[in-house]
């Protein structure tokens, strides 16, 4: 062997020395880096925003929202969670102080009890969140929205116009002042008009009559009238130069 393929033999040598000492160094960052980085944080959340149900009046149902996590792990995981906001009806609702993912999963559920409790005909309304914790971030508050179910009837308004029915409309609120039906643009000269409207047993409403022109149901020659019945029971009836407007509170019961 030559002096110059001595020297490129040892040439060699050193740089395969200098690699395995460079890939070895590589190595062992690479392994520290992994060694010391911080776990990732869990994090748990709601599966929508907005949940919204109804219940039955004198009854109750369950509510079941899905509670998600980022990761999975083998053990059971328990989140707790509160109320934070609320304008529904004391004792109407129920609450669990946490809920569960079980392990080898990432999903769980959150079982709200809601009942008729002094519902009302409003709309009743919970900010659920989680409690924060230190080892795990929350996703945002769900809100639970909730009324009580009605048992539907069916009123019918009887209209006897004046001539000039096109001024004529009408409109019902609840109790919360909400319209619940309402109509106009009826053709002069129509002469009558009969309505059937959806409502709820057992509630308060109001019936509204109103005049475009001012002056009822006056033609100046013919008085116009109005008749609400329920089941043949008449609960709200007028008419004639009423002026702009002329309410008739009546209830379902």
């Amino acid at each position: 062997m030559d002096l110059i393929t001595k020297l490129k033999l040892k040439f060699m040598k050193k740089i395969a020395y200098i690699f395995l000492i460079l890939l070895s160094t590589v190595g062992f960052l690479q392994s520290c880096e992994d060694t010391y980085l911080p776990p990732p944080l869990e994090y748990v959340t709601f599966g929508d925003a907005v949940y919204s149900t109804g219940v039955d009046i004198g009854g109750s149902t369950t509510l079941e929202i899905p509670v998600y996590t980022g990761n999975i792990t083998s053990a059971d995981r328990s989140f707790n969670v509160i109320v934070d906001d609320s304008n529904a009806a004391p004792g109407s609702f129920s609450v669990p102080s946490s809920v569960t993912v079980p392990g080898g999963t990432n999903e769980g559920t959150l079982a709200v009890n809601l009942s008729d409790v002094d519902l009302g005909i409003g709309v009743n309304r919970l900010n659920i969140t989680f409690e924060n914790g230190a080892e795990f971030s929350n996703g945002p508050a769900a809100t639970v929205e909730y009324i009580q179910n009605c048992n539907e009837i069916i009123a019918t308004l009887d209209f006897a116009f004046d001539y000039y029915s096109s001024e004529t409309g009408w409109y019902i609120t609840d109790a919360l002042d909400g319209v619940v039906a309402s109509k106009s643009g009826y053709a002069d000269g129509q002469g009558s008009a009969s309505e059937s409207i959806t409502l709820c047993a057992g509630r308060d409403y109001t019936l509204y009559v109103t005049d475009v022109y001012g002056d009822g149901m006056n033609d100046g020659t013919n008085l116009g009238s109005y008749t609400l019945t329920i089941d043949g029971t008449v609960k709200a009836t007028g008419g004639g130069n009423f002026g702009a407007s002329e309410a008739s509170a009546f209830d379902t019961n």
